[in-house]
């Protein structure tokens, strides 16, 4: 019987723990809705360091982790955004925004390379005539225009 209540004791302490972010007194729910309200209003940096408090505090969540990379990418942190889609998806390979945000990230990376190597290499150069109408179109497919510059 003691043995039951000193279970049932840790378990209640380890929910009420889970209930609070460890920084303070304000509830995980709080804090997420902090987040999502931030993020909606365009305070990326607030909302960047809720997540990752909730991050933090949900060490196995992914939809926190994805939410961090919205919100890193919404700052043009690129890799850290990068960095939490892979992270949620180790935590929910399932995760399909995750998948879509990660493959566009690094679509765009390609696509910027690609301008920037348009930029620099000899166009009048007829050897390089098919690598030059290749990144045209990758270009156009990613909408990178030449006239700004590459994040």
């Amino acid at each position: 019987m003691y043995m039951r209540v000193l279970i049932l004791g840790g378990m209640l302490a380890s929910l009420v723990a889970c209930a609070s972010y460890p920084g303070g007194n304000t509830n995980l729910l709080d804090l997420q809705k902090q987040a999502s309200s931030a993020y909606a209003a365009a305070d990326y940096s607030t909302s960047t360091r809720d997540y990752r408090a909730l991050v933090e505090a949900l060490p196995q969540d992914a939809e926190m982790r994805y939410r961090l990379g919205n919100s890193l990418a919404k700052e043009r942190n690129i890799d850290g955004a990068i960095e939490a889609y892979r992270e949620a998806l180790m935590r929910d390979a399932k995760h399909a925004k995750a998948w879509h945000n990660l493959i566009y990230l690094q679509l765009q990376g390609v696509g910027n390379t690609v301008a920037q190597m348009y930029l620099h290499i000899d166009r009048s150069d007829p050897s390089v005539a098919p690598l030059v109408s290749q990144a045209e179109v990758v270009m156009q497919v990613f909408d990178v225009s030449l006239d700004r510059p590459a994040p």
